[in-house]
């Protein structure tokens, strides 16, 4: 569509010379002719009724003047009627182009305002502005769109298609004009059809479509080109298959070809060739095996010096890492040069996406048992990588631990579910897992203790530890407990306890013992 706007640009930049050169006969061919139409009338008029050949130059030259002040006050409403032409085209025509120029992405107001003030300057109009107009807002958004690629000789180019969606591409226009596009490019084809002017080309769909699976291969993997045809004609089509230059395959209805990659960075070539009843067509496919590894941390709660991995829970912060090994040839392109279409559960992720940005943070869903996050990435226009991930959401744990006064906590064992007082005190820790870090750290999730079902506490007992004495001498047993439930509503589900039997004493009968926190 934003090629065909130079069709209708052009045409309005022929009317303008047209006008332009009718507008200036009358401006200044019309007191001529005005005079020399009076003097012959004058003369043909006074030769019939004043003969003689003084009284025919006479009335020749006043028909002449005559003439010639008609011819003048003529030309005098040329200029206004010729300004009212030119804008009502600039308006209409040329307002209809500006707005499709924004709808396509490519409203650049210091070109469109130079292309105007060369429409309004006086005997300037007639030079092909709106052409030039069109033409170089065009050369622009090329050039954006490769710099968005990444890429410092290319023009513009995402992801907008990137983008997209392309990753449609982000257009120029700020978001707020969205709603209105379709009311924008309707007027404006309605315009450009008042004056008989095409819109768009109606597009005959290709007969021939190719599919590739994998559509990004990594190294030594498999790869599957399949030609498919609209109607049987390809069943008695000729097809050629070439690898690097050489034909490796080639038959009637030869349909499919399948071949391994190379390493990462070795170039591979296919071209396939196509000829039937309908005509011949060719594709050629490079293939540069890449391979893009993606990480997940998670912003969940561990003991100091853990050497495990923090595990994702429902509902917690997350963060992935895209690591792309991508090549241009022999040189590995680097991860700021390359353009990052992020998804989250098979939807594009724009405000996340873009040159260089190659990590992706998000808060979970805690109604969600996984979080599915997956990435394409482009070099310049060409897709060259995907990469995808599901992280599992586990459950939060809680874990005891020994509390030494002198060593502090012992992290090398937990506690396990029952145990035997050799002393006559305990310091317990209570650790927790894969709880959110934020919300911990903002006092949301609490430690709440208990001593045989009823609830216990102690000096220290809000930052998870708790000190139990014996009192008294012979045997007995204690439950202590401990929970922790998230009161962030959008993280609830995060809930965990534990509890630890303690046996003390020799074995008495009749005795009493007392338990209680510090």
């Amino acid at each position: 569509m934003k090629y065909m706007l130079l069709l209708p640009a052009f045409i309005l930049d022929l009317l303008q010379f047209a006008f332009m050169i009718m507008f200036a006969v009358l401006q200044f061919v019309t007191p001529v002719g005005g005079g020399i139409g009076g003097a012959a009338a004058g003369a043909a008029l006074c030769y019939q009724n004043a003969p003689g050949i003084w009284a025919a130059l006479w009335a020749a030259g006043q028909c002449g003047v005559a003439g010639a002040l008609a011819g003048a006050g003529l030309s005098a409403f040329a200029i206004p009627i010729g300004a009212a032409v030119d804008v009502a085209l600039s308006i209409t025509i040329g307002g209809g182009i500006i707005a499709l120029l924004a709808f396509e992405g490519m409203f650049y107001p210091q070109i469109i305002i130079k292309g105007f003030l060369g429409e309004v300057t006086p005997f300037m109009n007639f030079l092909p502005f709106w052409s030039w107009m069109v033409w170089k807002c065009m050369r622009e958004k090329k050039k954006e769109d490769g710099m968005r690629a990444g890429t410092v000789k290319q023009a513009l180019s995402f992801v907008k298609e990137n983008l997209p969606a392309q990753q449609k591409r982000a257009p120029l226009m700020p978001s707020r004009f969205n709603d209105i596009r379709p009311a924008i490019k309707g007027a404006a084809l309605a315009l450009l059809l008042i004056f008989g002017m095409p819109t768009h080309a109606q597009t005959v769909p290709d007969p021939v479509q190719y599919i590739v699976t994998p559509e990004t291969p990594g190294a030594n993997e498999t790869v599957l080109i399949e030609v498919q045809g609209v109607g049987s004609f390809l069943g008695s089509a000729d097809i050629t298959w070439k690898q690097d230059g050489k034909t490796v395959k080639n038959g009637i209805g030869e349909r499919n070809y399948t071949f391994v990659t190379g390493a990462l960075g070795q170039k591979t070539s296919v071209t396939v060739s196509v000829d039937s009843n309908q005509g011949f067509f060719t594709r050629n496919f490079t293939f540069n095996p890449s391979r893009i590894n993606l990480l997940w941390e998670a912003y969940t709660t561990v003991p100091p010096l853990y050497k495990g991995k923090a595990l994702y829970s429902a509902g917690s912060d997350y963060k992935v890492v895209a690591f792309p090994t991508v090549y241009s040839g022999s040189s590995r392109i680097t991860s700021n040069a390359l353009n990052y279409q992020w998804f989250y559960r098979d939807d594009p992720v724009p405000e996340a996406s873009g040159l260089g940005r190659f990590t992706f943070s998000r808060t979970g869903d805690q109604l969600q048992q996984s979080e599915n996050v997956a990435v394409d990435v482009y070099y310049g226009a060409a897709k060259v990588g995907h990469g995808e991930l599901s992280v599992p959401a586990s459950d939060p744990i809680i874990l005891l631990y020994s509390r030494d006064a002198l060593r502090g906590t012992l992290y090398d064992t937990a506690l396990p579910a029952a145990i035997s007082l050799v002393g006559a005190e305990l310091t317990v820790q209570a650790e927790p897992y894969y709880f959110s870090t934020a919300t911990k750290r903002s006092g949301m999730i609490p430690f709440v203790w208990t001593l045989n079902g009823e609830p216990a506490s102690g000096p220290d007992s809000a930052s998870g530890i708790l000190t139990l004495r014996q009192s008294g001498s012979g045997t007995g047993s204690a439950t202590i407990g401990v929970s922790m439930q998230n009161n962030n509503p959008d993280q609830f589900v995060q809930t965990a306890s534990i509890s630890l039997h303690i046996e003390f004493g020799a074995t008495q009968s009749n005795s009493l013992f007392n338990f209680f926190g510090l």
